[in-house]
């Protein structure tokens, strides 16, 4: 129980977390596409000649020479399909992902340890590397690279001269001289791909239940936080609505549902509200460290108290304690949810509303309630629009 209080470092550390060990496993599998993208890049680095000098950090042919090429390999990293693990638990909300930035730092990778090989070969490392991209008076110096890729360039080689590897990247490369880029749309990338499986993991439960849904129903599923009990409206078939919240009470769909619909929440959405988030925050954190509900405690003297009467932040304080990972940060822990207690002790637990949320279902697809975006199928013409401005090629 105590080993989710990760939420200790707030629920966005745990998801970067979650994400980086989930994109750092598949990308050890990525399939050809990738490995062929960067071999390109490094297949002449083995050669010390002059000739081959001028082709290593390219110029006129980067590694990633076209939009099409990159594409192809973001998609091959990401084209997974969803098997019956046997299960209970079939909804994961956070899925594994390769994300855009995740194979550009594969590619440098694959680049920069062949060129890294090569510099090492010279007297002076350090000296061919500044000569090649800040001594325009060198026979070696790159002309043929825009002042930006020749920082990049430097930056880059400098980093594996000096640590053996990569610990941070200059992403204006000439690999990706002419591929755009933009965070905001790699960010909503990620969603879309999330949905997507879930879309799937959802209709296998379904299948597994021999459940089918009419086409035309236009569904929406209710979820309570943490006892994450799901309602179901929208259709008069009570046997129907009985089925599906059924099936996504076992296990921990619901739950990964829940989580999943509040990592799909965008700025403008109308179900989000920061009182009720921090709210589920801490009763979240306090129930799956303690084992208590705050809801079934008492506030004596301002502070919450277990029906032994012990101070909760005190049995707080002994759980986390019990772990010597945890014990580390405690002290952060308890000065941030000890401060969330008080507060919520002196508003009174009813006063401050419940994280509830909603998201409809129709056709075969999750649909986003209460805000401009939605990640469901064939609701992404957002997107291509945002690409589109952004010049990002898709």
């Amino acid at each position: 129980m105590r080993l989710n209080s990760q939420y200790i470092r707030t629920q966005l550390m745990v998801q970067n977390i979650l994400k980086r060990n989930a994109a750092d496993t598949t990308l050890k599998n990525v399939s050809s596409d990738i490995t062929a993208v960067a071999k390109k890049a490094s297949s002449q680095a083995g050669r010390a000649s002059k000739e081959s000098l001028s082709k290593l950090n390219y110029s006129k042919d980067s590694i990633v020479n076209h939009a099409g090429a990159f594409r192809r390999a973001y998609e091959a990293a990401n084209d997974r399909t969803v098997t019956d693990t046997g299960k209970e638990t079939k909804i994961n909300a956070q899925n594994p992902y390769v994300s855009e930035s995740d194979i550009r730092k594969k590619i440098l990778d694959e680049k920069y340890s062949k060129i890294n090989a090569m510099n090492k070969t010279k007297p002076g490392p350090l000296g061919y590397i500044k000569d090649k991209y800040k001594n325009p008076n060198s026979p070696y110096f790159r002309n043929d690279l825009s002042a930006a890729e020749r920082q990049a360039a430097y930056d880059n080689e400098t980093e594996w001269l000096f640590k053996g590897k990569a610990q941070s990247y200059n992403m204006q490369d000439a690999a990706f001289r002419n591929v755009t880029f933009n965070g905001e749309v790699e960010t909503e990338n990620e969603k879309v791909y999330q949905r997507s499986q879930v879309n799937k993991q959802l209709q296998a439960l379904l299948d597994q239940y021999h459940i089918a849904i009419p086409a035309d129903a236009a569904l929406t599923f209710t979820i309570t936080p943490i006892d994450y009990q799901v309602k179901v409206s929208g259709t008069d078939d009570e046997q129907l609505i009985h089925q599906i919240e059924q099936i996504l009470q076992s296990g921990e769909n619901s739950k990964q549902l829940f989580l999943h619909i509040m990592k799909s929440l965008s700025s403008d959405s109308a179900q989000y509200s920061k009182e009720a988030h921090q709210k589920y925050q801490t009763v979240r954190e306090i129930y799956e460290v303690t084992g208590y509900h705050l809801k079934d405690l008492e506030v004596v003297d301002g502070r919450y108290v277990t029906p032994s009467g012990r101070d909760l932040l005190e049995v707080y304080k002994e759980e986390l304690e019990k772990d010597p990972v945890l014990k580390k940060t405690a002290h952060l822990a308890i000065a941030h949810y000890g401060a969330e207690l008080n507060r919520l002790a002196e508003a009174e637990y009813d006063s401050v509303p419940d994280f509830i949320l909603s998201i409809d279902y129709s056709n075969g697809s999750l649909r986003d309630t209460g805000q401009k975006k939605s990640y469901g199928t064939g609701d992404t013409a957002w997107l291509r629009e945002l690409k589109r401005r952004t010049g990002v090629n898709d």
